[in-house]
């Protein structure tokens, strides 16, 4: 894999990305039943130029994925 930007090959893959934040959690949201979830998400990081290559999550994706914004006033 070569980095999009730079074309380097120097790339760190399954980066773990924090799911916590301010106002909840950060990544595709499922649904549980009457619960909601979040799946755990990785990426690709370029490690010359910082360039993120891609986002991925390792879980079954055979999940109920839930589309619309979750927060007040979004559209």
């Amino acid at each position: 894999m070569n980095c999009p930007r730079c074309d380097s090959t120097n790339i760190e893959k399954g980066v773990t990305i924090g799911k916590s934040a301010e106002t909840g959690n950060v990544g595709p949201k499922f649904s549980i039943g009457i619960f909601s979830g979040v799946a755990q998400m990785y990426c690709d990081i370029c490690l010359n130029c910082g360039e993120i290559i891609r986002f991925f999550i390792k879980e079954n994706t055979d999940k109920k994925w839930i589309k619309t914004p979750g927060s007040l006033g979004s559209k």
